[in-house]
């Protein structure tokens, strides 16, 4: 092989290597931005506890609620557990916070039959707790 056909065949493979290396950066930048999905509903619920329900029982639930969330193809929405810590709001232990892109979005995972199981599996753990308050609050942009 002389010099010269070296070289042409060195830049051809060179330039197909910079050209996948730049196509698949650009890909993953892009596949990022999609699936970055931002949350503009709220859902908060306040729960009761007169049986002291250990906290890593409902976050275990929740993480498997969440897990059904992410497979229906929403990595961003999902649920977060918070002890309350207050002087003023007496017999409420936990909140349930959910975090949701829309309303629209809110709905079909709630109607999703992922969603329905996963959460019918965790109905018997958080039926011995009493939901005193539920609203849904969407962002002001």
């Amino acid at each position: 092989m002389t010099m010269k056909k070296v070289f042409l065949t060195t830049s051809v493979i060179a330039a197909v290597a910079i050209f996948c290396i730049s196509s698949c950066t650009q890909k993953d930048i892009e596949k990022e931005e999609f699936s970055k999905i931002e949350n503009t509903l709220k859902s908060v619920s306040l729960w009761q506890d007169s049986l002291n329900v250990d906290p890593t029982k409902l976050l275990a639930s929740l993480e498997r609620i969440n897990k059904a969330i992410d497979s229906i193809g929403y990595p961003d929405a999902g649920y977060q557990l918070w002890i309350v810590q207050s002087d003023t709001a007496t017999g409420t232990r936990f909140m349930l916070n959910g975090n949701w892109p829309n309303q629209a979005v809110y709905n079909e995972i709630h109607d999703h039959e992922l969603y329905k199981n996963a959460n019918e599996f965790e109905d018997e753990l958080w039926s011995t707790l009493s939901a005193t308050w539920y609203n849904r609050f969407m962002r002001v942009k």
